[in-house]
């Protein structure tokens, strides 16, 4: 019988009781309540063809620059300068027209929902193009919202463990009752440069999703079911 490793927080997971893999932890929650912002921020990404992290930096900083936005949007000038906004990209130069319908419509939702972009929430917008590609050209593939995050080798497992959670986790050892696994290449969606338009993002997307590997991939298993787990 296979053996897979899990990564988890054993508060967030408890030992010794059935688990479900659709279980609705915080991040979860919080990818769904962000879904509006991220949406704003994709289109704006797909529209003016700014690098992916650009984006989400003029949504963290148009509300503090707004009152500045505002009297640039009333001569109703054609081109804004991103360097105004301490935004250095290729795409030097956006439409006036964008970004006034992104900064009206990011900022009606910030102000309906409570929540804005912070630089620690660049994550959301990941799981969310990732969805947003599996949804429309993979809709056969398990969403990655409603799977658990497995590893068949256990240095993967560790070596997750240690890049990227903290001390309140452990390596588990997960026993699964019943449901079904498919196999992904981590790289794809763990190694995105930051410095690339959201076309070449969707694509690392689509190569995650079509089962593509690197030259050196990370194997994880996307599992929905019922499980236990045991740890290491």
């Amino acid at each position: 019988m296979e053996q897979y490793y899990r990564i988890l927080n054993p508060i967030e997971e408890p030992k010794g009781v059935i688990l479900t893999s659709n279980r609705q932890s915080k991040f979860r929650q919080d990818v769904f309540a962000y879904r509006r912002l991220s949406h704003d921020i994709y289109i704006l990404a797909k529209k003016t063809g700014l690098q992916i992290l650009n984006a989400v930096m003029v949504a963290e900083n148009v509300p503090a620059f707004l009152d500045e936005l505002n009297v640039f949007f009333k001569p109703n000038e054609k081109q804004y300068d991103l360097q105004q906004m301490l935004i250095s990209d290729p795409v030097r130069y956006i439409s006036g027209d964008e970004l006034y319908a992104f900064a009206s419509n990011y900022i009606a939702d910030v102000n309906e929902t409570g929540l804005f972009y912070d630089w620690d929430n660049n994550h959301y917008l990941w799981e969310f193009i990732w969805e947003m590609i599996r949804n429309y050209e993979f809709p056969d593939k398990p969403s990655r919202m409603d799977s658990l995050f497995l590893f068949d080798k256990r240095q993967n497992a560790i070596d997750f463990l240690n890049k990227y959670r903290d001390l309140n986790c452990v390596l588990a050892e997960v026993n699964l009752l019943e449901g079904i696994t498919e196999s992904f290449d981590m790289n794809w969606f763990s190694e995105v440069p930051s410095n690339i338009p959201l076309s070449e993002v969707e694509q690392y997307a689509r190569n995650y999703w079509g089962q593509k590997q690197t030259d050196n991939p990370v194997i994880e298993i996307l599992f929905q079911g019922k499980y236990t787990w045991e740890e290491v």
